[in-house]
């Protein structure tokens, strides 16, 4: 229960503050309990990030997987990506540990100046959706389906950015509310 209690404090902290701005003392007063009593479960503010980022990574894995093994049993690869990317919407919106592991393994791509891993797998497993779209004919050609993909994934990325506080919505209604308009546009015949 305390190591609940511990990582989730420690989740809140990381998705509002980044690693960086984050220090044991704050998520110390969030728990209310005593320092001493927040190592006997982690050794440092590094296992803490440690450990959600485990955690995201592992959740990550097996949405992207779950996209891609529905699409191969049901054929039908738009419907698959609608599905991961309101999922992982969700997840980035309403799990605070999940949100955390996201933050932490983007700030930490960016400090090194890369492109984080997780969005890069993620591409890969969109770009994958719609080249099967696009050879099953429910996709259109016209574009590249890389473009496409990275179009697809910046709509996940960027939905925090530009829903506001004084929004009836969160990013994870925005993301549905953008895809409706974005997929038929998408779809078509193998020429269109």
């Amino acid at each position: 229960m305390t190591y609940d209690l511990v990582l989730g404090a420690a989740a809140a902290e990381f998705a509002l503050h980044g690693f960086e701005g984050t220090n044991l003392a704050d998520i110390t007063a969030r728990t209310g309990l005593t320092k001493g009593a927040l190592y006997g479960h982690f050794s440092s503010k590094a296992d803490l990030g440690g450990e959600l980022t485990r955690s995201f990574e592992s959740a990550w894995a097996d949405a992207l997987a779950t996209a891609a093994g529905e699409a191969e049993e049901s054929g039908a690869a738009l419907p698959a990506l609608r599905r991961l990317l309101l999922d992982l919407a969700h997840r980035v919106h309403e799990d605070l540990p999940f949100a955390a592991g996201l933050r932490l393994v983007m700030d930490a791509a960016r400090a090194e100046g890369a492109v984080p891993g997780a969005l890069g797998t993620l591409c890969e497993v969109v770009e994958r959706l719609i080249r099967k779209g696009q050879g099953e004919g429910t996709v259109r050609t016209t574009h590249p389906a890389d473009l496409l993909a990275r179009l697809v994934v910046a709509l996940l990325v960027g939905a925090p950015a530009v829903v506001t506080a004084t929004d009836t919505t969160g990013p994870a209604e925005l993301v549905s509310e953008v895809w409706d308009i974005l997929e038929p546009a998408l779809s078509g015949s193998r020429g269109g």
